[in-house]
């Protein structure tokens, strides 16, 4: 073997030998919790984290179910004291029940205040869950909060009747002359 070979091996093994192994982070992910909608549509969740977690990862899922077709406004925030401090959320999303993606969220700050927002419209009647992804920056607690509306969109067919509807007190008020500056319909006597 030339000498310039074994120098190359030697220092590959020595590059081996004295690299630091990676490590996976401590996963510190809540169990799959249920969210429950007010009767206003608002909903609201988020967690917690205790101290000395410095680097540990986490995705929190939150479970919810809709019965009707629905709009999604929803914001997700961490505030800490600096940049370097508290948490950084990394991900926001909404799931179908399967685990596919069904929208992203959009990361609007992030440092001292990290935020984020999720938006779907008319998204059909299902099971879904929202998941929430990040990294602790340091060995204090932390904490991150979400709130929003998931509100009922009526079916076209709602509106349909609603339309009929008002056309049909239109043309009962119309007939009665009850609608100022329309003659009342001509008696038949």
């Amino acid at each position: 073997m030339k000498k310039p070979a074994i120098f190359s091996a030697l220092l590959f093994a020595g590059s081996v030998l004295f690299t630091p192994l990676g490590h996976a982070a401590l996963d510190i992910s809540s169990p799959a919790r249920s969210i429950v909608l007010a009767a206003n549509g608002s909903v609201d969740f988020g967690d917690k984290f205790k101290k000395n977690q410095k680097d540990a990862v986490f995705a929190d899922r939150f479970d919810f179910t809709t019965t009707v077709f629905s709009d999604i406004d929803m914001v997700v925030t961490s505030v800490s004291t600096s940049a370097s401090n508290g948490m950084s959320l990394t991900g926001f999303g909404l799931y179908n029940a399967q685990g596919a993606l069904v929208q992203n969220g959009h990361q609007l700050l992030s440092g001292i205040q990290d935020k984020w927002t999720l938006s779907s419209d008319m998204l059909a009647a299902g099971a879904y869950y929202f998941q929430v992804s990040g990294t602790l920056l340091s060995a204090g607690g932390a904490a991150f909060g979400a709130n929003g509306y998931i509100s009922a969109v009526p079916e076209p067919q709602t509106y349909a009747m609603l339309l009929a509807g008002l056309a049909g007190l239109g043309l009962r008020a119309r007939r009665r002359g009850d609608v100022e500056g329309v003659p009342a319909a001509a008696s038949l006597s």
